[in-house]
């Protein structure tokens, strides 16, 4: 069995926290894998840059929650609420830091989710990512007590990373690892099946082995579809993180996604 505590390289652990409806449950996993790693975490307050733009243009309304009525968008005033939130979000990362007892730290982000967030915040070892832009796109909230961790594995190193990091949350949490198998046909299947055997070693025993006909969107949807997944871990350079696709993959998941580097 894989035994990652204290791994000397995971040392930064960030947590994304989007303006207004960041995941509770993605903070959660990763605080609980900076507890375990002995890494400091990170919370990065996220403001759309996208979305600020549209709030300049002067066709546009926004419904207030407090009076229900209807009001052109007001840049000053989102910007207002961005610091709120931002002090809301850095108080929650704290609360959940000195419940794991791990070291933290905060900062704000500003830019375009889906062409310059992975650049800019990916210098660190694992990143945890929820909904982003939910305001304009919102899915649907997951549901508490989930039980299971989730991989996507591949060929390389950096699939194997993820796959010890899966491996490692899985263990700590008493949790049930499902590690998805994307390949053409039952050879590439067995092929990979063997990998995670040699790395996992007794741990591939108590495995769910998940075959995918393919690593796309709809196939991982599918794969998880009624699996009570409190995260999925993939590795930085997979296919679904690039652009256009990273908004669409986390607006569609019902659980953190955790990216490792």
């Amino acid at each position: 069995m894989i035994d990652t505590r204290g791994d000397p390289a995971i040392r930064r652990i960030a947590v994304t926290l989007d303006a207004f409806d960041f995941s509770i449950g993605a903070l959660d996993q990763a605080a609980r894998l900076a507890s375990r790693m002995g890494a400091q975490l990170e919370g990065i307050f996220v403001e759309d840059l996208d979305l600020l733009q549209l709030a300049e243009l002067p066709f546009l309304r926004e419904v207030r929650r407090s009076s229900r009525s209807v009001e052109a968008m007001n840049p000053l005033r989102m910007e207002q609420e961005f610091r709120v939130l931002a002090r809301r979000a850095e108080r929650l990362l704290g609360e959940q830091a000195e419940r794991h007892h791990v070291s933290w730290s905060f900062r704000i982000w500003r830019g375009s989710i889906d062409t310059e967030l992975l650049a800019a915040v990916m210098e660190v070892d694992v990143l945890a990512l929820s909904r982003l832009g939910s305001v304009l796109a919102r899915g649907h909230a997951a549901r508490p007590g989930h039980s299971v961790i989730a991989v996507l594995y591949g060929d390389g190193e950096p699939a194997a990373r993820a796959l010890e990091t899966a491996a490692a949350m899985a263990a700590a949490q008493q949790a049930r690892l499902n590690i998805l198998l994307p390949g053409g046909g039952e050879t590439d299947t067995a092929d990979l099946r063997q990998a995670v055997a040699s790395r996992l070693g007794e741990q591939a025993a108590d495995a769910q082995f998940i075959p995918m006909p393919d690593a796309s969107l709809p196939s991982l949807l599918e794969a998880l579809a009624g699996t009570d997944s409190a995260a999925l871990i993939l590795q930085r350079d997979h296919e679904l993180l690039r652009t256009p696709t990273l908004r669409n993959c986390l607006n569609s998941l019902n659980c953190p996604l955790l990216v490792v580097r």
